[in-house]
């Protein structure tokens, strides 16, 4: 699962580029929002910090100074390979498949997400459904879907404790951190296409 340090840094990019929320009274209150110890999130900042990325102040105040910087020191720390629990092929296109998610505390990733998130896919086709715990597919129908000759790749992965927080959709950040270690020209796409306006979010 997704490490302690990662978690972190995807609350502080999430916060920072989806709803604006760049400060913290102090490493403690974030350490308490996130339920970790003090150390541990010392810890997980210490990196960004070197870089710039956020600022903690003498007197304890945190701020996230470029979360541009941060996602992309997460994207390039993240290593997908270390989470998946399963991955096989089923019939159907993806979005058919990802409406086929039967487990409420399933988490949508990847594609999927983006695509949910944005509202709409006008960035490329897929064939790779990324899912955070048990999917529970419930029985496919071929009438269902408008692109039923198609083959898709399921990706089972292990969520972290705090990602259920987010609902049943990943953060965009992490959608997009996760495609960035996927292989692929869906998902170089993807990353692609959604990166100029991550990075002008985080401006």
């Amino acid at each position: 699962m997704l490490s302690k340090t990662q978690q972190v840094w995807r609350h502080l990019v999430t916060e920072a580029i989806v709803t604006r929320r760049r400060r913290w009274p102090s490493v403690t209150a974030l350490a308490d929002e996130l339920e970790m110890g003090i150390s541990t999130v010392h810890r997980a900042l210490s990196h960004p910090a070197e870089i710039g990325a956020v600022v903690i102040r003498p007197a304890g105040g945190l701020r996230v100074i470029d979360p541009g910087r941060l996602l992309m020191m997460w994207a390039g720390q993240r290593n997908l390979g270390y989470d998946v629990v399963e991955r096989f092929q089923v019939q159907g296109s993806s979005p058919a498949i990802e409406r086929c998610i039967s487990n409420r505390s399933a988490v949508l990733g990847g594609f999927g997400a983006v695509v949910a998130r944005i509202g709409g896919n006008t960035v490329a086709d897929y064939e790779t459904v990324l899912i955070y715990g048990d999917p529970r597919l419930r029985r496919y129908r071929p009438g269902d879907d408008s692109e039923s000759g198609r083959t898709s790749e399921i990706i089972v992965l292990e969520p972290d404790p705090l990602l259920c927080n987010y609902g049943r959709v990943a953060p965009v950040t992490q959608a997009w951190v996760d495609l960035f270690n996927l292989p692929g020209w869906q998902a170089a796409r993807f990353v692609n296409h959604l990166l100029p306006q991550l990075l002008a979010d985080a401006s």
